[in-house]
């Protein structure tokens, strides 16, 4: 295998998502020919469908959302008539189970494999960690736990985020004798009692967003008829989403039209609002039909430890932070990457910035973890990284596909054939 001229790492579904815009543009017959490595910690395929959006929760996205993008006479046309295609189109414009949606990445991934196979130039490293990236005159080059390193002139950062804990939730936990969990392993398929302490009724949440809203329908659910206590304690406000100015206002929802509205949908709150069943729930809440929930605001640490008094535990829906290898330049010193709130800044082209604010060359940015500025896409007043598969494979992807073509058309040596344009 000749150096490749794309690296990606993770082979989850901002990878996948990337690809399936690539397929739709036309470049991806050039990338797999050209050299398509995609470095994966996993050791395997198969070990992969257990986690990335694989949640036991539905989904905050219409069913269509996540066939959009597919191009039906390209490489992932066969998809569209797959058997988790078929279930996620028979559910229209309702929710899905996100476990339909890992079915449908996995199935992503075996056709991307297949494909890959087809090429010598390109290959998936498994158990491959990348510890480290480093800027070098032709690009980037990644580095694995084996000391290895790969150049090639573009690098594509896919390998999503992990579980974020507040220090100040952890020393209030802790202050107060109560066990810690995420959300994240909540939501899984998985038996929840037994990541709880035994006889657990007393149990506080933490957050205002779909997840934690998600764990109080898991727990409604788990014990269902018992005694139990639910206290859901926040630190921002709890905002509905609302698909409209006029219906945000009938509803009451208190918000900023020049702020807090999305300029690509028209949406109030789209990426911080409460979303189907999570918004039910809330304010079936506020209408006193769930007497074993209480909402309790908490303004600072002190108020949260309070609350924590004389609880069996608390379940954190705090967020994900990126999965970001160490960054350095061309002389090998430390790069720091900017921030949009909690993700890592990526610009319109796709491409990471500097914390300075300048643009990272070739370093590339997708999925969970990394929030594009100047997309439209989202309300301006949210601070973080815009979720959806839709997103992925849709504008973002298609940022991305545009910096890729110039790096194809360079490798080339001139442009490419209209085909791939």
């Amino acid at each position: 295998m000749t150096n490749p001229v794309c690296q990606i790492v993770g082979f989850g579904p901002g990878c996948t998502s990337f690809l399936i815009a690539a397929d739709r543009q036309g470049i991806l017959p050039e990338l797999l020919g050209r050299g398509l490595l995609i470095h994966e910690r996993e050791g395997s395929a198969e070990a992969l469908l257990p986690i990335g959006v694989n949640y036991d929760i539905p989904s905050n996205s219409d069913a269509a959302d996540f066939l959009d993008g597919i191009a039906p006479d390209g490489l992932f046309g066969p998809l569209l008539d797959g058997p988790a295609a078929r279930m996620i189109r028979m559910a229209g414009g309702r929710a899905i189970s996100l476990q339909l949606v890992a079915l449908l990445v996995e199935e992503t991934r075996r056709l991307a494999l297949e494909a890959i196979r087809r090429h010598p130039n390109s290959r998936v490293a498994y158990g491959s960690p990348v510890t480290r990236i480093g800027r070098t005159a032709g690009g980037w080059r990644l580095h694995d736990a084996q000391g290895r390193g790969v150049e090639s002139p573009l690098a594509v950062l896919a390998a999503g985020s992990a579980p974020h804990l507040p220090d100040g939730l952890r020393r209030a936990a802790a202050g107060a004798g109560v066990p810690l969990v995420h959300s994240d392993a909540v939501l899984r398929p998985c038996d929840v009692t037994a990541l709880l302490p035994a006889g657990a009724r007393s149990i506080a949440v933490v957050g205002a967003s779909h997840s934690a809203f998600s764990v109080l329908h898991k727990l409604l659910e788990l014990y269902a008829g018992g005694d139990l206590r639910l206290t859901l304690l926040h630190t921002q406000p709890i905002r509905r989403m609302h698909r409209g100015a006029a219906l945000a206002r009938a509803a009451g929802e208190r918000f900023d039209p020049a702020t807090d509205q999305c300029p690509a949908s028209g949406r109030i709150f789209r990426f911080q609002g409460l979303y189907t069943r999570s918004r039910l729930l809330y304010e079936q809440i506020l209408a006193g039909q769930h007497p074993a929930i209480a909402l309790r605001a908490c303004d600072d640490e002190a108020a949260v430890a309070d609350a924590l008094r004389g609880a069996d535990a608390v379940i954190a829906a705090t967020g994900y932070r990126p999965n970001l290898p160490p960054l350095t330049d061309v002389r090998d010193r430390p790069l720091a990457a900017g921030r949009n709130g909690s993700a890592v800044q990526v610009g319109r082209d796709g491409q990471l910035r500097a914390a300075d604010g300048g643009t990272l060359p070739g370093l590339l940015g997708i999925g969970l973890g990394f929030g594009r500025d100047g997309s439209g896409i989202g309300e301006p007043s949210y601070r973080g990284a815009p979720v959806g598969i839709n997103i992925f494979q849709g504008p973002d992807g298609d940022a991305l596909c545009a910096r890729a073509l110039s790096a194809l058309q360079h490798a080339a040596g001139a442009c490419l054939e209209k085909e791939y344009l």
